[in-house]
């Protein structure tokens, strides 16, 4: 499954079948973002292009590195150093085979993280 941010600049590949699945969270971050997340391993995500576009933001403990790309400003991937280190979270909506209106949704408490 090949998953681009909006101008086509960065390019990630994620190695497994299309998701039925995906998380919400309400955090402040997330929920400004309105990303809905799949994960995959280390071993399934790869980032095919746009490296050098990419930024990332890190807040609070500096752990988590959230990536979107320079140009378009669309956050493609999130990796987290400390809580999951063996996972990364993507942006389905990156993904234009996955269907986001049948997806069963899991709803994340992270406003009281």
């Amino acid at each position: 499954m090949i998953g681009k941010c909006h101008c086509g600049r960065v390019v990630f590949e994620v190695k497994r079948d299309l998701p039925t699945r995906g998380a919400r969270c309400n955090c402040s971050y997330c929920s400004r973002r309105g990303w809905i997340a799949g994960v995959a391993s280390v071993d399934e995500f790869e980032l095919v292009e746009g490296d050098g576009f990419l930024e990332y933001y890190q807040f609070g403990g500096g752990t988590s590195y959230n990536y979107f790309c320079g140009v378009c400003g669309v956050h493609t991937h999130f990796y987290n150093t400390y809580d999951d280190p063996h996972d990364y979270k993507y942006n389905l909506a990156c993904c234009e085979d996955v269907d986001l209106e049948n997806l069963e949704i899991t709803h994340i408490d992270g406003k009281s993280f």
